[in-house]
């Protein structure tokens, strides 16, 4: 009787670390994650006000021009480039009198 009292007692230690031990894990991969993600969440910003700086100084120099519905064109060597939100076309400067044509008609 007192045995399966004993084996009874460790059962419910052992449940009790068992729930301790995944309470400490769990907090523990909390901490970490929240801690990533103010990483990810500064260097999105760092990021953003990079490329906030980098397309400022790009259009006082005239190699890029913003047009509304985030439509950007740039220019590069003897590349126009000219971006949107999922699509990028790149012309070369020999095709541009066509591009004119075709928008003229």
């Amino acid at each position: 009787m007192m045995r399966d009292d004993l084996n009874q007692k460790k059962r419910i230690m052992q449940r009790e670390i068992l729930i301790f031990a995944t309470v400490v894990i769990v907090a523990l991969f909390m901490t970490i994650h929240n801690r990533n993600q103010n990483d990810l969440s500064q260097r999105e910003l760092q990021f953003s006000e990079h490329k906030a700086n980098r397309d400022n100084l790009l259009m006082k120099d005239g190699h890029l021009v913003k047009l509304g519905n985030g439509v950007t064109l740039s220019r590069s060597a003897d590349l126009i480039i000219i971006n949107q939100y999922e699509s990028t076309i790149i012309l070369n400067n020999e095709d541009i009198d066509e591009v004119v044509a075709f928008l003229e008609d």
